[in-house]
């Protein structure tokens, strides 16, 4: 029970929801740098469509698809999946460490190093690409 209004599904869903959520949000972050580089090989550089298709295309779809399937694996190895306010992210779920009423929380599913590294590398993804 997460508490959140209308929440239906349970660990098995909310993990494969999250697991789409972070490989197309992701992915589509990596495709948007990748036409980024196709349109500054075309223009500045002077590269025709076809130099691009041959040198850099493959590479280019096989780095990304890899990379983002392990982005997305990886938290469904740690079960760190779980329920935030409308969708299921990469994170930890708080929750009380006794039933004693002492206000202290634990970690109740998901792994926090995991979390952690995740969101440095999706911040860290999303200034590349601002910056390219």
């Amino acid at each position: 029970e997460t508490g959140w209004l209308w929440a239906v599904g349970n660990t098995p869903s909310c993990s494969a929801q999250g697991f789409f959520l972070v490989f197309g949000v992701v992915g589509e972050i990596y495709y948007q740098a990748a036409i980024s580089l196709n349109i500054l090989l075309l223009i500045v550089f002077g590269w025709k469509q076809e130099t691009f298709s041959k040198k850099v295309e493959k590479p280019m779809h096989f780095i990304i698809i890899t990379f983002v399937l392990v982005l997305a694996i990886i938290p469904l190895a740690y079960e760190t999946y779980n329920p935030g306010c409308v969708d299921c992210t990469p994170g930890v779920l708080w929750g009380k460490c006794s039933t004693k009423d002492e206000g202290e929380l634990c970690i109740v599913h998901g792994n926090l190093q995991v979390a952690t590294v995740l969101s440095l590398i999706g911040g860290a993804s999303i200034l590349i690409v601002l910056i390219f």
